[in-house]
């Protein structure tokens, strides 16, 4: 094993080095190295001790650094990468030789991938531009630094106001908008794409920012989006509501009753993508100027965060109507109603056919807002798609919510 973790970084080197690469770790002093780290481990497992840990860095790290330092002279260059990977090739020798088999070639196949695509790496970093790498950092800030900071705990009438959910809110709201530019920038066809990935995570967010991307777009890029506002209900219906469901829930019985809906959206919204297959994703359709467009970021965040607030307040002061709070807390959160409906009906609580069709409505209220959020577009043709087609599909939720099989 300790042979083959070597000889993982050191065949591609070896490739490397063909195609003119001057690197000194080949495939000989890739398996050297290594095996150097596997009989230093298998010392320390014979009663050598933390001692020989410190003794084999102390060696190994004398060794590169000299080779380091000779190269350096003789080539004039301080690149340091082949000698951090010679060192990392003796790490997962010793890990081998310790018995940690799978960290050792997690190990050796990263250093592989790193040396082998480094050409590519530094061709993709040299293409990313100054204000996408502030609002990658600006993302990091916003969600890994201040996020974890604010209290996550309510305050207010009906504890309305959560300083963490809402901030949890804007995070989710900015991550569906980067990974909107990343997509159109990556692929100026990748708009289907983000659609359906994005409304994985929130097709209300999707939505939101599609409407952003058509007060943008020109005419004739208005249908393709309105449609793929009508497609973020594929996600939203097999996953958020149909899969949600069934793992909360503990059981297939409740989607006995949701089956109909679920079915003929889905197979709607994909005849519907095949014959407008050559628009969906069109060509040409240019990113935001900005990636991480904040102030439009923080009026959707709060925009969706008082739609939760206010289906909230309902269910507290109206619990007796368990119709009215579910449909009322699908607005921009129809998974959360879901996830709600499904543990009742896990408790006991209410009956199979009462899940499938309380699902029914979450569904029905996840597509349907979207006809009224259409309305904060500019563009008349993408107001009356959104509008039609999520009435027409919210409608098919209701009506064809079914007996059971």
């Amino acid at each position: 094993m300790a042979i083959a973790v070597g000889a993982v970084v050191g065949l591609f080197n070896e490739y490397r080095k063909i195609t003119g690469a001057r690197i000194f770790l080949g495939l000989r002093t890739s398996i050297f190295t290594s095996m150097l780290g596997f009989v230093f481990a298998v010392l320390y497992e014979l009663g050598g001790g933390y001692l020989m840990f410190v003794t084999a860095f102390i060696v190994i790290t004398i060794i590169a650094a000299t080779i380091y330092v000779e190269r350096a002279r003789v080539l004039k260059s301080l690149g340091a990468t082949t000698y951090i990977s010679m060192l990392l090739v003796f790490a997962s020798g010793m890990l081998v030789g310790l018995g940690l088999y799978l960290y050792g070639v997690v190990i050796s196949v990263i250093v592989a991938v790193l040396s082998f695509y480094k050409t590519q790496l530094l061709n993709a970093i040299s293409r990313i531009r100054r204000e996408e790498l502030l609002a990658l950092l600006n993302l990091l800030l916003i969600s890994a630094v201040i996020l974890p900071l604010l209290p996550n705990r309510f305050i207010g009438p009906y504890d309305f106001f959560n300083p963490f959910e809402f901030w949890l809110t804007v995070v989710i709201v900015s991550l569906i908008f980067f990974a909107q530019y990343v997509a159109l920038r990556v692929s100026r066809r990748g708009l289907l794409a983000f659609t359906i990935i994005g409304g994985l995570v929130s097709s209300t967010t999707v939505t939101l920012s599609i409407i952003d991307l058509s007060n943008r777009s020109t005419k004739e890029h208005q249908r393709p989006l309105a449609i793929n506002v009508l497609l973020s209900n594929v996600p939203l219906a097999l996953v958020q509501v149909g899969a949600a469901l069934y793992i909360t829930a503990e059981s297939a019985a409740p989607l006995a009753y949701l089956w109909l809906p679920l079915t003929v959206i889905t197979l709607s919204l994909a005849v519907l993508a095949v014959i407008e297959r050559g628009r969906v994703s069109p060509a040409g359709l240019e990113p935001p100027s900005t990636p991480l467009p904040f102030r439009r970021i923080l009026e959707f965040a709060t925009l969706l965060f008082l739609i939760t607030a206010i289906a909230k307040v309902v269910s507290v002061a109206a619990p007796s109507y368990l119709p009215l709070t579910i449909g009322v807390g699908a607005l921009g959160n129809a998974l959360s109603a879901v996830i709600a409906v499904g543990l009742l009906y896990a408790r006991h609580l209410i009956t199979a056919q009462a899940a499938g069709q309380l699902s029914a409505l979450s569904l029905a209220v996840g597509i349907v807002e979207k006809a009224p959020l259409s309305l904060m577009s500019r563009d008349s043709e993408f107001r009356k798609i959104v509008s039609v087609g999520s009435l027409a599909l919210a409608a098919a939720a209701i009506l064809l919510t079914a007996v059971p099989l």
